[in-house]
């Protein structure tokens, strides 16, 4: 365990004594305040998570009830009715004349009962609402043609993402085997009869190193068992350190494979090698 991850757990350690400290100080009823407002906070939760189908059934219901009262009302007939009134009244107005003044004998009737500050009030939120909507259409069309014109687009579009290097804890992942002996054809007389190797693997993550380590000596049989016995002079050459990495690579890539470990090996790197 190196120095950081000493530290690390020092200070975990020492948070959770401090907590359970915290913990035993606290007095009672601050507890079960905290308690109650838990409760509370989850109750609240729960009830805003059921609102929406509650809102949307009552919704509904309301646009239900309001297109069945709709389609009682026979609405050309209250337009004659009102045209009608407006024709009593000005007895010489023509169709184009009364068909200005419909809307504004419409929205009288709709103003009907109210008090003028409540007409004023209706009337400044609609026409503060409907020069809104004017300004917001103007607004969009205007930056939609400004980005059409110049070829530039929102500052947004573009994510970059932080990426770790690959040396990032790199030495945290690294797995050391020593005097792994090679299988060999058997040499003749004065010729090199035994090779051993010591190297590193690069694994993915620190989980997969820790598992290298824990099953050192079947990952040994593994690599003795699949590992082509050669020439005892090839291994020493750079082609044949270079056939010995990848084979290495290959193999301890499929042991993980068979113990189904999350992790793979993705470099070997040959630290010594004796030939006698």
């Amino acid at each position: 365990m190196g120095l950081i991850e000493k530290i690390e757990t020092f200070l975990n350690d020492l948070l959770l004594k401090l907590g359970a400290l915290i913990a035993k100080l606290t007095p009672q009823i601050l507890k079960k305040s905290i308690k109650k407002l838990s409760l509370f906070s989850d109750s609240a939760l729960r009830f805003l998570k059921s609102m929406p189908p509650i809102l949307w059934e009552r919704f509904q219901v309301f646009l239900k009830k309001n297109v069945a009262q709709a389609k009682q009302i026979d609405f050309r007939k209250r337009l004659g009715s009102i045209a009608n009134d407006i024709k009593s009244k000005n007895p010489k107005a023509g169709k184009f004349k009364t068909f200005f003044l419909l809307p504004f004998k419409i929205l009288a009737l709709w103003l009907q009962g109210l008090s003028p500050g409540q007409v004023l009030l209706l009337l400044s939120f609609t026409g503060g609402s409907i020069l809104a909507l004017i300004g917001i259409g103007f607004s969009g069309k205007k930056m939609a043609l400004s980005y059409l014109d110049t070829g530039r687009f929102p500052a947004s579009e573009e994510i970059l993402s932080y990426d770790r290097p690959d040396y990032y804890k790199k030495e945290r992942r690294h797995a050391m085997f020593v005097n792994l002996r090679l299988p060999v054809y058997f040499a003749q007389i004065n010729e090199v009869k035994n090779v051993d190797i010591d190297f590193t693997v690069t694994l993915s993550n620190r989980n997969t190193r820790m598992f290298i380590e824990k099953h050192d000596f079947k990952i040994r049989d593994h690599l003795i068992l699949q590992i082509e016995p050669s020439v005892a002079s090839f291994p020493i050459e750079e082609e044949g350190k270079q056939v010995i990495k990848n084979k290495l690579l290959v193999e301890i890539n499929e042991f993980l494979k068979q113990h189904e470990i999350e992790g793979t090996a993705e470099e070997v790197n040959l630290t010594y090698i004796l030939a006698n």
